[in-house]
């Protein structure tokens, strides 16, 4: 399983599409919300109204949105060629425009390019409206440019938005300026979308794709509107996270503190009961101190064993071996809580590296003799990630 990037856990699975356009010379705002699932996108809400400055109370402001302009102050132009210069096709589409003045987005076909163009005054109007309502801006586009996002994903040569129809031949007008007022609905991808949603549609994917084919200065500026939403998410759900983790701690802590509280207070009982056996518990503590005592001399026996076989195997290892661990009666498993501990008895690991395989093998020989080892198993021989030869051996004693 794969885990999310985090720009995915800062954008969220719900995005707001708004394309702003003009139609009877009136402006209106087409809205969608996509929710993104398991099953891939889905449409959650969608509308058509007349812009009036301000949206519905009913779009989220915290999700990101992503802005179409499309109004009768965006002028879109086609010109021949598809030069991977903007200059170029700036030049001939608008020749003598102060660009200092203007955002352009491109959107280059095979044959042919179009150019939507707007006065910076007239975006930033609208963007510094929307900050006002507390609604972040992830991204923008012009005109119809943002189409581009959809057309690999449906099989149609026409497409109607809500103020225009996009052809897909080269051969023809790409835009044709009409008054839309029905909805006709699309396949995309096997998503159904009216076209009234179309271009909000096609933002929403390039703000989850995050990469677009058009060019201009209105990229570079949705680029800035992107990471400034990132950004702004970064820090709101950063507070919010280490706010919870605090307070994770701060419960963690208190369970900890009743809880071994109670076993103290069980404890102090305890002790006040048994305090009439106090004789009994002195005895039983000889009995363990004397058995405690017989077991150190068994173990200093075991210790004395060990050292000389671990004294006996380093005095036969060469100079080109080199070892970086030995364990003597290693354990079978990772020591659990309220779980036997189990040893391997008798049983030594041995790893480390060599510089010469030959003088690895006769060492390994001379072990196999030695009196007190049974037998000899190689684990582990090969290249490490240094590009050393590291080995691992198993000896079984008698």
């Amino acid at each position: 399983m794969t885990l999310p990037s985090i720009t995915n856990l800062l954008l969220g699975k719900q995005f707001i599409g708004i394309e702003h356009f003009t139609l009877n010379n009136e402006d209106r705002v087409a809205l969608l919300l996509v929710e993104k699932r398991k099953e891939g996108l889905v449409i959650a809400k969608k509308d058509r109204v007349t812009y009036n400055g301000k949206i519905a109370e009913k779009w989220d402001p915290k999700l990101p949105f992503f802005i179409i302009i499309n109004t009768n102050q965006v002028i879109q132009k086609e010109v021949s060629g598809s030069d991977p210069s903007d200059e170029k096709l700036l030049h001939k589409a608008f020749p003598n425009t102060n660009w200092e003045d203007f955002y352009f987005e491109i959107w280059r076909l095979k044959t042919k390019s179009i150019i939507a163009i707007t006065r910076k005054s007239y975006l930033n109007e609208i963007i510094l409206n929307y900050e006002n309502q507390k609604i972040a801006i992830a991204g923008i586009s012009l005109g119809i440019c943002s189409i581009v996002e959809i057309i690999n994903y449906t099989e149609e040569t026409e497409l109607l938005t809500n103020c225009q129809t996009v052809s897909m031949l080269e051969q023809n007008q790409i835009i044709s300026f009409v008054s839309q007022e029905s909805a006709i609905a699309y396949n995309i991808n096997d998503l159904q979308i009216e076209n009234r949603q179309l271009l909000a549609f096609s933002g929403i994917l390039r703000l989850i794709m995050n990469a677009t084919l058009n060019t201009g200065s209105i990229i570079f500026y949705s680029e800035e509107l992107y990471d400034r939403y990132n950004q702004k998410e970064f820090f709101s759900k950063g507070i919010k996270i280490m706010v919870g983790i605090l307070l994770a701690i701060l419960v963690i802590n208190f369970l900890f503190f009743s809880h071994y509280y109670k076993l103290a207070q069980e404890t102090s009982e305890t002790l006040l009961v048994n305090k009439s056996s106090i004789e009994d518990v002195t005895k039983i503590k000889q009995r363990i101190l004397v058995k405690e005592e017989k077991v150190k001399n068994i173990i200093g026996k075991a210790v004395s064993q060990s050292s000389l076989i671990i004294n006996e195997i380093a005095n036969k290892v060469p100079s080109s071996i080199l070892l970086t661990e030995l364990t003597f009666n290693p354990l079978e498993k990772k020591v659990k809580l309220d779980e036997p501990i189990l040893a391997q008895e008798k049983t030594i690991t041995i790893s480390g590296t060599t510089i010469a395989n030959e003088a690895f093998t006769n060492w390994v020989e001379a072990i196999e003799k030695l009196s007190w080892v049974d037998k000899v198993l190689i684990t582990h021989f090969g290249k490490n990630e240094a590009n050393e030869t590291a080995f691992s051996i198993k000896l079984t004693l008698k």
